[in-house]
């Protein structure tokens, strides 16, 4: 094409034609773009000759889904869908038996017209705009490539449907949102409607960035449901639509920031995979799901891991790495490495060592309650108080749930009830204690609970603290008091699939070690199970027992089977009686004991002094490390002849001498007041007190954060 530059106007109008066309041209491309790949992932090589035995052709239903549900969860009509979805899959894909079938291709038109006569709908909003909206999309981006096309006005009418039925991703936050926007994204996909893949593509990325809302935390934690910690579960479903759609813009103008990027490999580097044992997450982060079969195992969501190594290639080798332990191929400590984190915006603590991760979960007045709702997770009222995951292999509590004694939570102290009570709300139901946090210097920590409930009968309170260390957590109960008439008051120090044998380990007192079923009384030294030491400095009337516990999923979750479900049960517990009036409880977990020779031998060194477990103070030593960690329930001051440390408010202090010889605090504020805290320190050696001011004013979302000096 030749121009003539003589006339200005005329060149900018030949040039704005170019450009224009050139943009034109790439929305086409990226349309396209988009729905191959798209296609790509969701081509399936389907059997679907069972499907046919339900379907009656003349209506173009399936015989066995009543299309009239309603049901909250486990909705019977996307049934319909899913099978669908199958049908397009065989139709689309020339390996299928049935591929390009003239059959077959009535079949999917009768049953697509037949959804649009009948008009389902369920009551939970979700199936509506998310799951229903979703499979009908991706069904129809297969069938555009299928040796027949889907008659024109019905994917006009299902398209339509999709619209003004399937929301409004601005309405959502988080994972909602993103979901909603996949539909869109799908939809706008087949229409060539730049409008809506524009604003859906905007919005489907707009959750990745830090929020004091619904979303990703300035902590790297992740809210859904308001307040409440969603790590798994509703955490699943954002990275699995963020990086979906990130794989389908990657090198179109809708690619997903650098920026954003960074923010999303951060989380599921430090995070979202930190909570995954091999195959298995740990339970107290995944939400009201926790009480659905299976839940745990989460060996699929490798696939996010698997979109990162192209989307973040800088931090290829350490996602290969995670797909490498969550397929199996490597042992569950395979390129871990030793961090402990406190997420001070979630009440939330995990602590990770090549050989085990534990963690603690805590509920405060700025915090939400583990939730049950639709019917779902109906005993889980005493899992925000304290909970803790200890888990080696990962399947430590694999599909427990039903079996469970769901008074014994793991790390709580609570009344011994038959009935568990239900929360007030269901949803969002906020905690009550004030002081819930931690202190972190990013391998140890400290972390630590007032807890007190006056809800419905269960009148219980106490002083509740851990201290993380390389080879021990340190368990500190104090001011144990009670007013409940039903039951006795118990810290459940594990209850956990018998799944490595049928022996428990324990100690008397002054005795060897001994093999057995159970243990029982005030003498027991320490306990182990499956290399997992518990030793009681302190004494205290010890249960440890293997025995055989039943249940249904259906008790704890009214959409799971009823089919009774028996385990085997391994538990260990301290009971405080019933009314206890400042019982103490003192408990050391070892979780690489592994022998009972080697679980002896460390119960005999004292690497642990346990300097002060008081409603005041509680505090440790780890004495090979030089690490002290104390917490102050308020202004108060601890002193023996190796230290003296006094804190003017309550927090959370680490003191650390390091190898180079200097000396290092790290200060957090668990009742994130946002004022200065005042400590004193003075070790053996020094020769004045060091004195500092931790100001934590103004410090807005970064209240609980841990600041660090040098002493």
């Amino acid at each position: 094409m030749r121009i003539k530059t003589t006339n200005p106007l005329r060149l900018a109008v030949v040039f704005l034609f170019i450009a224009m066309t050139a943009m034109a041209q790439a929305a086409t491309d990226d349309f396209d773009v988009l729905m191959q790949r798209i296609r790509k992932d969701f081509s399936r090589n389907p059997n679907i000759e069972a499907t046919f035995k339900q379907y009656d052709a003349s209506k173009g239903a399936f015989t066995d889904i009543d299309y009239s549900r309603d049901d909250l969860t486990n909705w019977p009509p996307l049934k319909h869908l899913e099978r669908l979805q199958q049908w397009a899959a065989a139709y689309t894909n020339s390996k299928n038996k049935h591929y390009g079938e003239d059959a077959l291709y009535e079949n999917i038109v009768k049953a697509l017209q037949h959804w649009q006569n009948v008009n389902p709908n369920c009551r939970n909003w979700w199936y509506n705009q998310i799951a229903e909206p979703q499979s009908l999309g991706i069904t129809l981006i297969l069938l555009r490539s299928g040796k027949k096309q889907v008659p024109h006005e019905l994917e006009t009418a299902i398209l339509n449907r999709m619209r003004e039925e399937g929301g409004d991703p601005a309405k959502w936050t988080g994972a909602n949102r993103t979901d909603i926007c996949l539909h869109w994204i799908y939809r706008s996909c087949l229409e060539r409607n730049e409008k809506d893949l524009s604003t859906a593509m905007q919005l489907v990325f707009d959750p990745v960035r830090y929020t004091t809302e619904e979303g990703f935390q300035h902590d790297n934690s992740y809210f859904q449901h308001s307040v409440q910690l969603y790590i798994g579960g509703y955490g699943d479903e954002v990275l699995k639509g963020v990086t979906q759609v990130a794989m389908y813009a990657l090198g179109t103008k809708y690619a997903l920031s650098a920026e954003k990027v960074q923010i999303l490999s951060k989380f599921m580097r430090e995070t979202y995979y930190q909570t995954i044992r091999g195959q298995y997450m740990l339970w107290d982060v995944m939400g009201r799901s926790v009480s659905r079969r299976n839940m745990l195992n989460k060996k699929d969501k490798a696939k996010f891991a698997q979109r990162m190594i192209e989307l973040d290639p800088k931090h290829a080798d350490e996602f290969r790495q995670i797909i490498d332990r969550m397929n199996g191929k490597q042992q569950p400590s395979y390129a871990i490495q030793p961090r402990h984190t406190h997420y001070f915006r979630a009440d939330y603590s995990l602590h990770v060592r090549p050989g085990y991760i534990f963690d603690v979960r805590l509920v405060s007045n700025r915090t939400a309650r583990l939730e049950y709702g639709n019917r779902e997770n109906l005993k889980t009222y005493f899992a925000s108080d304290g909970c803790n995951s200890i888990v080696k292999h990962g399947d430590e509590y694999f599909n427990i749930f039903p079996t469970w004694d769901w008074a014994r939570i793991p790390g709580t102290t609570a009344p011994h009830l038959d009935e568990i009570p239900l929360a007030k709300k269901d949803w969002m139901q906020p905690g009550t204690s004030k002081f819930a946090g931690g202190v972190s210097d990013s391998i140890y920590g400290a972390t630590t609970y007032a807890y007190n409930d006056r809800w419905d009968g269960i009148n219980t309170e106490a002083k509740k603290s851990w201290f993380f260390f390389d080879n021990e957590i340190v368990c500190l109960g104090a001011g144990i008091t009670s007013d409940n008439d039903e039951a006795p008051i118990m810290t459940s120090l594990n209850q956990r699939l018998a799944n490595r044998g049928d022996k428990l380990t324990y100690a008397n007192v002054k005795g060897a070690a001994t093999e057995g079923t159970s243990a029982e009384g005030n003498n027991v030294a320490w306990v182990m199970y499956d290399g997992v030491g518990y030793a009681m400095p302190n004494g205290g009337n010890v249960k440890a027992e293997i025995k055989k516990q039943s249940g249904t999923w259906h008790a704890i979750n009214q959409t799971q089977i009823k089919t009774e479900q028996t385990n085997d049960v391994f538990s260990v517990t301290l009971d405080h009686g019933a009314k206890p009036n400042n019982a103490t409880y003192a408990y050391i977990v070892v979780p690489e004991a592994n022998t009972a020779d080697r679980m002896a031998e460390y119960a005999k060194h004292k690497h642990i002094a346990i300097l002060s477990n008081t409603p005041q103070i509680q505090a440790v030593q780890q004495t090979d490390l030089g690490v002290w960690q104390a917490v102050f329930f308020e202004a108060s001051q601890y002193k023996d002849k190796n230290i003296t440390l006094t804190a003017d408010r309550p927090c959370a202090v680490m003191i650390r001498r390091m190898p180079n010889g200097s000396t290092v605090m790290h200060v957090a504020d668990p009742a994130q007041k946002q004022q200065p805290i005042n400590i004193s320190v003075k070790l053996k050696g020094m020769k004045k007190a060091a004195t500092v001011n931790c100001d934590f004013t103004g410090t807005g979302i970064y209240a609980g954060a841990t600041k660090k000096y040098t002493l």
